[in-house]
C-alpha cells in the first residue's frame, strides 16, 4: 500500500553511510528533530518494519537523501500493513483529546510562521521520552511568543494533554513572584479549582509539591514556565545558570517535576540556560533569529518603502532579531524623519541599538560578573564576520585571567546567559550584532581600553602562522595580515599597519583585491597607498614604492 513503506537492505547501507558522514547515531535525538518523528520510529526504520510513507520520506531527507524512492524496498504485504499501522499511530484512548487554554496564555502578534521550530517543538513534547523542554534565547528572541503558539496549536490537534497551565515567573521588580503564590496558582488550575489557596495555607512546599505531582500522575498535563532566568544567580560567572539562594523552593520542585515518573511535560523559557536540570529528560532548544524568508515578511507586514537590497541589509544588521526587526520597522514607518524609507533610515544610522533594545539587553549586561563583562567588551573588537573567533582570540584579550578561569568559568558564564555562543558549523564563537554593538559601547567608555583591546587583537592576528610566500596563492592565505592590520589601524599603530601593507599591497594588487585594504586606511602616512587608482593599467608601485 502506498501509504506505508520500508527500507531494502541496500537502502540502509546508503543511509547509514551519510549518517556516519553526518556524526549521528541510528536513533540520534537531532535525527529525531530533523525527521519530526520519534526514536521509536527510528528503531522500526533500521529494522526494516514498515513506517508512514511521510515519516519515512522525512527520514531520508533529514539525512540528505532526497531521492528517498532509491532506499525504498519491496511492496508491503497486508499482514504486515496491520502491524504497522498499529505500531505508527497514536492509541486510541490518546486520541480526540483536547484542553481550555490557559486563561492568562499571553498573545500572539506579528506571527513570524517559525513553522520549523513548531515542528521540533511538538515531535519532542508528544513523541519522545524527553520530560521538559527548555528553550533558551536573547530577550525579544520570541521564546514567549513561540511557546504561546504552540499551546494554541496543541489545543487544536489530537495530543494527550487534558490540561494546561501557564506560570509566568516574570514581575515588576525583575524578580520571581513568591514560591506559594506559583505553586497555589498551578494546583487551582489543574485541580480544575477544587485546590484553592485556603485549603493550601497550612501546608509547606514539600506538601503542595506531593499534591501537584498526584495531579501529574492522574492525568497528563502540560505545564509552561515563562522567564524561569529570575530564578537564577547574577553576578558570578561560574554561578551562571544556577538557581538563587532563595530560590531554593523553585529548584526543589522542578527537581522533583524532572525525576518523578509522571504523565505530563513541562517547558520552561528562559534567557540564561538552567544548568541544574537534569540532562537526560531536558532538552535544552536554543532559539535563534528568523530565516531571511520570514524576516521579510516580517519587515513588509509594516508597509515600508524598500527594495529587496535595502530589506536584506536590514535582515543582515539585525541578524534575524524578530523584537529589533519590529521596534526599528515601527520607528521607520512612524517618525517623520524616516516617512517609511528603509533607504534613508540605513543612510542615517551606522547603529543598531534604539532605546528599546537597548533597556533589553542592559537587563543582562547587569547580571554579569566583572571578569564576563570585561571580557564581552574587550571581545567585541573581533568581526567574526570577516575572520572566525578562536578559544585563543578570546585568550589574548584575558591575559590577566587563567586559561581555566576563562574557559570554564568566563566564557561558559557568557554562553550560559545566551550573550556568547559557539558555532559549529564555522567551528567559532560569535556574538550577536546586539550584543556585540552593546560591548563595543561599553568598552567606548575609555578610549585608551579601545585601543589595548584592538592592539591585543593585532598581536594575536601577527602571531597566527601562514604559508611561505611562495606558496600565497589567494588572500585566503593572508587572512590573519588583514585581520592585523585592520586591528592596528583601529589601535592607531601606524607603524604596525604600514609594515603590513608593505608586506602585501603587491600580492593584493595581484590578486584584484588590494581596495578591501586601502579602503579601510585612516592613517596619514598611508594617504599615498589610498590615493592609488587599482584600476589603472599602468604600472603599479611595489610595495618598495609605496
Amino acid at each position: 500500500m502506498a501509504g506505508l513503506l520500508r527500507a531494502s537492505e541496500e537502502g540502509l547501507k546508503i543511509i547509514d553511510m551519510v549518517r556516519r558522514n553526518l556524526g549521528w547515531n541510528k536513533a540520534d535525538e537531532l535525527w529525531c528533530q530533523a525527521a519530526l518523528t520519534s526514536k521509536a520510529t527510528l528503531k522500526r526504520f533500521w529494522t526494516q518494519q514498515p513506517i508512514r510513507r511521510e515519516t519515512f520520506i522525512h527520514i531520508c531527507k533529514a539525512v540528505g537523501v532526497k531521492n528517498w524512492q532509491d532506499i525504498v524496498a519491496r511492496e508491503i504485504q497486508e499482514p504486515e500493513l496491520l502491524s504497522a499501522a498499529i505500531a505508527d499511530i497514536p492509541l486510541d484512548n490518546q486520541n480526540d483529546r483536547t484542553f481550555p487554554l490557559p486563561e492568562n496564555l499571553p498573545p500572539v502578534r506579528n506571527w513570524v510562521q517559525r513553522t520549523k521550530e513548531i515542528d521540533i517543538l511538538k515531535t519532542t513534547i508528544v513523541n519522545s521520552d524527553i520530560t521538559a523542554i527548555s528553550i533558551v534565547g536573547l530577550p525579544g528572541i520570541g521564546k514567549t511568543t513561540l511557546v504561546s503558539q504552540l499551546i494554541r496549536q496543541l489545543h487544536t490537534e489530537n495530543t494527550p494533554f487534558t490540561c494546561a497551565a501557564w506560570q509566568s515567573l516574570q514581575s515588576a521588580t525583575g524578580k520571581s513572584p513568591p514560591f506559594d503564590r506559583t505553586i497555589d496558582s498551578l494546583l487551582f488550575t489543574l485541580s480544575n479549582g477544587d485546590i484553592t489557596a485556603a485549603v493550601n495555607a497550612q501546608n509547606d512546599y514539600f506538601k503542595k509539591t506531593e499534591n501537584l505531582l498526584k495531579i501529574l500522575r492522574e492525568k497528563p498535563c502540560l505545564l509552561v514556565f515563562d522567564r524561569a532566568d529570575t530564578l537564577l544567580k547574577a553576578g558570578e560567572a561560574k554561578a551562571a545558570g544556577y538557581f538563587a539562594e532563595d530560590c531554593a523552593e523553585y529548584a526543589w520542585l522542578f527537581k522533583q517535576l524532572l525525576e518523578t515518573e509522571h504523565q505530563s511535560k513541562i517547558i520552561f523559557t528562559s534567557r540564561e540556560s538552567l544548568a541544574e536540570l537534569p540532562s537526560t529528560v531536558t532538552r535544552e532548544i536554543q532559539l535563534n533569529g528568523l530565516d531571511r524568508d520570514a524576516e521579510v515578511a516580517l519587515l513588509q507586514s509594516f508597509n515600508l518603502t524598500a527594495n529587496p537590497e535595502e530589506l536584506a541589509e536590514m535582515c543582515d544588521r539585525y541578524s534575524g532579531h524578530p523584537k529589533a526587526l519590529q521596534l526599528v520597522a515601527a520607528l521607520i514607518r512612524d517618525d517623520t524623519e524616516f516617512q517609511g524609507n528603509v533607504g534613508i533610515f540605513l543612510h542615517q544610522r551606522d547603529w543598531l541599538l534604539i532605546r528599546d533594545i537597548e533597556r533589553a539587553i542592559d537587563e543582562m549586561i547587569v547580571r554579569l560578573s566583572d571578569g564576563e563583562q570585561t571580557c564581552l567588551s574587550r571581545i567585541s573588537v573581533y568581526q567574526t564576520s570577516e575572520y572566525p573567533l578562536s578559544f585563543a582570540g578570546i585568550s589574548a584579550q584575558m591575559p590577566e585571567v587563567s586559561k581555566y578561569e576563562l574557559k570554564e568559568n568566563i566564557i561558559q558564564g557568557l554562553k550560559r546567559r545566551q550573550l556568547l555562543y559557539y558555532d559549529r558549523h564555522l567551528k567559532s564563537y560569535q556574538l550577536h550584532p546586539l550584543v556585540r554593538e552593546k560591548g563595543e559601547y561599553l568598552l567606548s567608555q575609555n578610549p585608551e581600553n579601545i585601543r589595548t583591546a584592538h592592539s591585543k587583537a593585532y598581536h594575536y592576528y601577527i602571531s597566527i602562522p601562514l604559508k611561505p610566500k611562495s606558496e600565497w596563492q589567494d588572500i585566503e592565505d593572508i587572512k590573519p595580515l588583514i585581520r592585523a592590520h585592520y586591528h592596528a589601524s583601529q589601535a592607531q599603530d601606524l607603524d604596525a599597519a604600514n609594515a603590513i601593507i608593505s608586506e602585501v599591497y603587491e600580492y593584493l594588487r595581484q590578486w584584484n583585491c588590494a581596495e578591501l585594504v586601502c579602503a579601510n586606511l585612516p592613517l596619514p602616512l598611508l594617504t599615498e597607498v589610498k590615493n592609488i587608482s587599482l584600476s589603472e593599467a599602468g604600472k603599479m608601485p611595489t610595495p618598495q614604492e609605496i
